[in-house]
């Protein structure tokens, strides 16, 4: 790619800039005279230790022209070579022909010696040159071929869009040595990524326009063409069968402008880019889609949990109360007390159950907002306990916090949630009697919720997957009532969403520990 690497300027293409090009014309110039008298020097050098020792006339015309092959490799353009054939027919004349040390020619023979050896001269290093520039044709085309093989192997590698836009701008602008701008749009127009490999030259009011030109139109843009000509860069649009994908932006500072080469270069790795976009695209709708079909499949399970999990406690409400009308004047009021004390704990229960619910399909689609204020973290504690204590008399629940208060900046109402679902947990998996232990203490910068119990406890392969969503394990309840396994995923999702953390583990001998935490400074009254 060593034409690839060079910019020419826009004024030597043009004519300007002309002592710039004449130093460049000088020092070629140079260079090739200086090569032109040293190998005539060796050359004739030799030929003189030749003609000294007897050799015939025709071994040192071998002598110049490979002299002139030897140069024809060294120096560049066919002119120099024309000027070499002549310099040897000259040499020649003056010290090997009689009268020697001068241009006369006695012998009219030599005229034709002097001819041919021009013309052999003259062909052999015009072949010569030719095979030369065949050969850096063909070193250039390999070097090509392979630096777009290197790309496109890069660019099939890339996991995502902003990888894509990053390793497409690295690329192109070590081909070019230029800076380089790769952005690519949405399907509704608006910017979904951005990467500049070099310096930010692309920001002005011309160049922006130019750029959104290119998308719009589907055309290059910019400098070097009739649209925007007065613009930092040459733009040109990254095409695939559904339209503009993006567009590619090549600085040309200082009157530079980008060669047809180039232009080429970046017509070829343009399609490229867009296929590896197109198929980033394809994934990220299948990705999409997959997540929908997955949402759809959680939600038919949810909906025959809910239908499973409402049957129950509804058939049992109904039946107590069907009893309990039928058999009004019948019933002592102690056992119209046990109806209505069931009633309340399974309409309790179902009111918890649908609150879950409500708040993990708010979660999934993303509509929860948090009700941010600050909070005494015991005043959270004492409620969520209160509550849990109506239908949880059989258990003893102990509540240890510290002496002083200390506040937090959380959504009091989902907090209280978190500890009522775990303590739900704790009653139901734990037999009565047992003692349920509620903490709240700090740690460095922490401060760490903990509910303990010494129920039957989680099998170690259980522990990985207890905050999957719909992920219970019935055989272990106590109570007969079974749960969705939602309770403890909502609360990862309530506590993330706090930028928290839950965990859970055993609690030797027997029994689990779940604690949560929240980053928070030092409010303590």
């Amino acid at each position: 790619m060593r034409e690839n690497s060079k910019l020419y300027t826009q004024n030597e293409k043009k004519g300007y800039g002309l002592k710039n090009f004449n130093n460049k014309l000088t020092q070629k110039f140079f260079k090739n005279s200086v090569i032109l008298i040293l190998i005539m020097l060796i050359c004739t050098m030799i030929s003189m230790f030749f003609n000294h020792i007897l050799i015939s006339e025709s071994d040192i015309v071998m002598v110049y022209l490979l002299g002139i092959l030897l140069f024809s490799f060294l120096a560049e353009g066919y002119l120099y070579s024309f000027f070499a054939s002549i310099c040897v027919v000259l040499l020649y004349n003056f010290f090997f022909t009689e009268p020697y040390y001068t241009l006369k020619v006695n012998n009219p023979d030599y005229l034709i010696t002097f001819l041919v050896m021009f013309i052999v001269g003259f062909i052999t290093s015009m072949l010569t040159i030719r095979v030369k520039m065949e050969r850096q044709l063909v070193e250039d085309k390999e070097e090509y071929i392979s630096s777009l093989y290197y790309i496109e192997r890069r660019l099939l590698n890339v996991k995502s869009v902003e990888n894509l836009a990053k390793v497409s701008a690295e690329e192109i602008s070590k081909q070019i040595n230029a800076n380089v701008l790769v952005e690519f749009f949405k399907p509704s127009g608006s910017l979904l990524c951005r990467n500049i490999e070099g310096v930010e030259v692309f920001s002005g009011n011309i160049d922006c326009c130019a750029c959104l030109e290119t998308y719009q139109s589907g055309s290059p843009c910019g400098r070097g063409t009739t649209l925007f000509p007065n613009a930092k860069a040459y733009y040109a649009p990254i095409l695939s069968q559904n339209g503009v994908l993006g567009v590619i932006g090549v600085s040309l500072t200082n009157d530079l402008i980008i060669t047809n080469t180039q232009r080429a270069f970046i017509d070829v790795i343009a399609p490229q880019i867009a296929v590896v976009l197109e198929r980033e695209r394809i994934y990220e709708k299948q990705k999409q889609a997959q997540m929908e079909i997955q949402a759809e499949r959680l939600h038919a399970d949810m909906l025959r949990s809910v239908s499973h999990d409402l049957r129950t406690p509804l058939a049992g409400i109904m039946g107590l109360a069907s009893t309990a009308l039928d058999n009004y004047d019948k019933l002592k009021d102690e056992v119209k007390k046990n109806f209505l004390q069931s009633i309340y704990e399974d309409a309790d229960w179902l009111n918890e159950l649908v609150e879950n619910i409500l708040q993990t399909t708010r979660f999934e689609e993303g509509r929860v907002k948090l009700n941010i204020q600050q909070e005494a973290a015991e005043e959270i504690i004492t409620e969520a306990v209160t509550h849990v204590k109506k239908h949880a008399l059989c258990h003893k629940i102990i509540v240890k916090i510290p002496d002083e208060i200390i506040l937090l900046r959380v959504d009091g109402v989902l907090i209280r949630q978190v500890i009522v679902n775990i303590l739900n947990n704790a009653i139901n998996y734990s037999s009565e009697e047992s003692g349920i232990i509620v903490s709240l203490y700090r740690k460095d910068n922490r401060v760490i919720f903990e509910v303990k119990d010494s129920g039957t406890g989680i099998s170690q392969e259980d522990l990985p997957h207890i905050f999957e969503r719909y992920f219970h394990k019935n055989e272990n309840s106590i109570e007969n009532r079974k749960g969705m396994g939602l309770g403890l995923s909502l609360c990862k999702s309530i506590i993330e969403a706090h930028n928290g953390k839950i965990s859970i583990r055993k609690n030797e001998p027997h029994g689990t520990i779940v604690s949560f935490y929240f980053l928070s400074k030092k409010e303590i009254i």
